[in-house]
């Protein structure tokens, strides 16, 4: 969708709405985006830190049930379950701008895929979606190392031999 330019006259005209009016447009158009009311959500109502660890072991939950239930025999499957969590994480980190949590679950979402699919089967079929999972798997890691460079020092140490582990398990396909 494309976005149009408000013009300087309509922006003076909306301003010069009385407050009730305007309170009642601006509930309107937040209404329309759901991401946006999450995140006013998150920021107005939450914004501490047991909300976000309570937000994280949420996804950290969802991601572990994904393994549970689900059979993986191919890499097709697990490219398609390793980017359906990728987006829960997106939105997490999209709504609370939590850096340290992106990190901590693009890690566990990494391990629960390389402990829960051990014996993933190689087809010829399969070649292309092995070749597609390590590609966007090798992304995401280095979306980790920048990720990891990002938090405080002490807290570096807890990641990086996961890290090291994730990416060495990639490698090794």
């Amino acid at each position: 969708m494309a976005k149009t330019k408000v013009s300087s006259e309509l922006q003076e005209a909306i301003l010069s709405l009385p407050q009730k009016e305007k309170n009642k447009l601006l509930i309107r158009l937040i209404n329309k985006d759901e991401l946006l009311v999450e995140q006013l959500h998150y920021k107005l109502l939450e914004n501490t830190e047991s909300d976000l660890v309570f937000r994280r072991s949420e996804i950290h939950e969802q991601i572990s049930q994904i393994f549970k239930h689900y059979s993986i025999p191919y890499y097709k499957d697990l490219l398609y379950f390793i980017k359906s969590g990728v987006t829960l994480i997106n939105r997490h980190f999209k709504v609370t701008k939590d850096k340290k949590g992106e990190l901590e679950l693009l890690i566990h979402l990494y391990i629960q895929a390389k402990e829960s699919v051990p014996g993933i089967k190689s087809n010829w079929k399969d070649q292309v979606f092995k070749v597609k999972f390590q590609e966007y798997s090798l992304t995401k890691t280095k979306k980790m190392n920048t990720l990891l460079n990002d938090i405080h020092e002490d807290f570096r140490v807890e990641y990086e031999d996961s890290l090291a582990s994730i990416q060495n398990y990639i490698t090794e396909l």
